[in-house]
């Protein structure tokens, strides 16, 4: 199976307006807890990157050698904004860096999608830890608010490459049309693609609610708050 990574948002800021983070923190248990057994199992594993132009940013090609990658420009003002502020056109800078990330992906030659982010140390080999059908929008688990909405975990989406243009359209509709009018964060993002692929198609990885979103059994988020 060819699978591609999808490396989207912070890789790097040094904390002087927002979280402290750098990828390197992190690089080193994504191989060794999902890179590299995915490999083990046969799988051809690919990176591809959108995030900020930042001075690590040769070092960020360098490590992950992706087979595409942008740099966005300080066209974004990230030095002076936070991933939630809206940019001219309204939308929150992280949602239209995923989007942007996950429109890279189009024509690519590809079986299977792990959406995720660069901070993200992982503990243990998500594959190991639960069941997944590679023919399911899979989410890790919902989390414990907005309890009206299944809202999801957003830090590690698996998907289908089919699925990539339900995928956009979903992360759209959450911005613009967000079922029960909110916006927390990139989570809500189940009741969209349910209307798109089906409430088979689209499942929790994890029965019930999940753990803490930042740390917990499964990985950290290696960022220090300003």
């Amino acid at each position: 199976m060819k699978i591609g990574i999808n490396l989207n948002g912070v890789s790097y800021h040094d904390g002087s307006s927002y979280r402290k983070r750098i990828y390197t923190d992190s690089i080193d248990n994504l191989m060794k807890n999902v890179v590299n057994p995915l490999k083990e199992k046969g799988h051809e594993v690919s990176f591809y990157v959108f995030t900020y132009d930042t001075e690590k940013s040769e070092d960020v090609e360098r490590d992950y050698n992706p087979v595409k990658s942008t740099y966005v420009s300080e066209s974004y003002k990230f030095n002076q904004a936070t991933s939630g502020d809206r940019l001219s056109n309204g939308w929150r800078m992280m949602t239209i860096t995923t989007v942007n990330s996950l429109h890279q992906l189009k024509e690519e030659d590809l079986d299977l999608v792990i959406s995720t982010r660069f901070d993200i140390n992982f503990k243990q080999n998500p594959f190991e830890v639960y069941d997944y059908d590679f023919t399911k929008c899979s989410f890790l688990w919902r989390e414990p608010e907005f309890m009206d909405l299944p809202i999801v975990n957003d830090t590690f989406i698996v998907f289908p490459y089919h699925m990539l243009d339900s995928m956009i359209e979903s992360f759209v509709e959450q911005e613009v049309n967000p079922p029960g009018g909110v916006n927390p964060g990139n989570h809500n993002l189940y009741v969209p693609m349910v209307k798109r692929v089906g409430e088979d198609n689209v499942v929790w990885v994890q029965e019930g609610f999940g753990e803490k979103t930042v740390d917990n059994d499964l990985y950290k988020l290696e960022r220090e708050e300003k």
